[in-house]
């Protein structure tokens, strides 16, 4: 491999393109598929011809994302390729993937728990664009993986692709959640094992109801049901409940209730303890995706008795959840035109979604000040839309 600049190459950037035998139309290919595969929107094809014969001969600027993306297709920084002086005299050293082994297993196994951990207590929005770039290191230290190695990688790869996929769809960026998740359906078809498989399915089921597509959701759950087989009972629970919501959506009361039941049962059975994937259960986390499916269907007094049952006993750690369901709780009773409790609970959601910030909790908080907003003249009605305001400001 050859870190000079070929002699007839006029700036750094053109000297990346050549050494890689590319011609600019596949830089601009590769530019193209790292937006659509980060959920940005860049010039079109013609104007980034234009553009990078531009950059490449050393006239005019380039943006940052263009920047970035640049970066990210050459496998180099921003300095190695010319787009901005370098700020000290250290020697530039070439980018290479980092060895693969045990050590970086375990680095990125460690990395992943307490990536985790900080998505329940703080939401996605710290966290997506760190998590992003260790999928995109994972994808290039897999071709000099062997072994059990690179199974290793291979699961590994899994987990961070679907966890990126879940981190923007708490963002409310359906599109990217759906196409992380799908590069994440790839790494489980390579293992060849059936529940990772399950649990990715679940997934694009989760994000295809977020993208309110109750038909798509039913089919992927039933697809999940078929790999998970009678797998762990919380991944079962876990398709259940999205098959509930489907119904719900759909106006099927019967299969609904029955879906639910189901769910139910599947969460009350014994488990093998922690599994890394579906933990964020519980029969709290059920009793709440329950609750969602009878305010859907019109029932809210059955949907905040369950909201209210769910928060009794909702795990301290899953802080951004808790906010999520008082939010939903705030609408039940928005929905039963109860309005002091509603203004009530939707304070307490305002105080725990600030600090464990989710745009779903948002979108939902949202839809209670829209719902609240003909009784603004009400005290307290106009305070918890000051609050949501200010809360929703600083988010955007």
């Amino acid at each position: 491999m050859s870190f000079g600049m070929p002699t007839q190459a006029k700036t750094p950037l053109q000297a990346a393109r050549l050494e890689r035998g590319w011609k600019a139309s596949q830089t601009i290919r590769a530019l193209l598929q790292a937006a659509d595969d980060e959920g940005v929107h860049i010039a079109s094809e013609r104007s980034l011809a234009t553009m990078l014969s531009r950059w490449e001969n050393g006239h005019g600027g380039n943006d940052p994302l263009t920047q970035r993306l640049l970066c990210r297709v050459y496998g180099q920084s921003a300095e190695e390729l010319g787009l901005v002086t370098a700020t000290t005299d250290a020697t530039v050293l070439p980018h290479i993937a980092p060895a693969v082994g045990p050590e970086m297993v375990h680095y990125f196994k460690n990395i992943f728990t307490e990536h985790l951990r900080a998505d329940n207590l703080m939401g996605p929005h710290h966290l997506v664009d760190v998590v992003r770039a260790q999928t995109v290191l994972l994808d290039q230290m897999l071709p000099n993986a062997r072994g059990d190695i690179r199974r290793e990688l291979l699961n590994l790869a899994l987990r961070y692709n679907e966890f990126a996929g879940w981190l923007y769809q708490d963002a409310c960026n359906s599109d990217a959640a759906m196409r992380f998740t799908d590069r994440a359906m790839e790494y489980g078809l390579e293992l060849g094992e059936n529940r990772p498989s399950a649990y990715v399915l679940m997934r694009k089921a989760d994000i295809a109801s977020a993208m309110d597509r109750p038909d798509r959701v039913i089919g992927l759950a039933q697809a999940a049901l078929r790999d998970a087989g009678d797998a762990e009972p919380r991944l079962r629970a876990l398709v259940l409940r999205l098959c509930a919501r489907a119904y719900a959506r759909q106006g099927n009361t019967s299969d609904c209730i029955r879906a639910l039941d189901a769910a139910r049962t599947e969460i009350s059975r014994p488990t093998d303890g922690p599994d890394g994937l579906t933990d964020y259960c519980t029969p709290a986390y059920i009793g709440m995706e329950a609750a969602i499916a009878w305010a859907e269907l019109g029932h809210f007094d059955t949907a905040i008795a369950t909201y209210e049952h769910s928060l009794r006993s909702w795990p301290d750690a899953l802080r951004r959840d808790q906010g999520l369901c008082l939010a939903r709780l705030a609408t039940a009773y928005a929905g039963r035109d109860d309005t002091e409790r509603a203004c009530a609970t939707g304070r307490r959601a305002v105080e725990v979604i600030s600090s464990a910030t989710s745009s779903r909790a948002l979108v939902e908080l949202q839809r209670v000040r829209v719902r609240l907003a003909p009784l603004h003249r009400h005290a307290e009605v106009s305070d918890l839309s000051d609050r949501i305001r200010r809360l929703l400001q600083p988010a955007a």
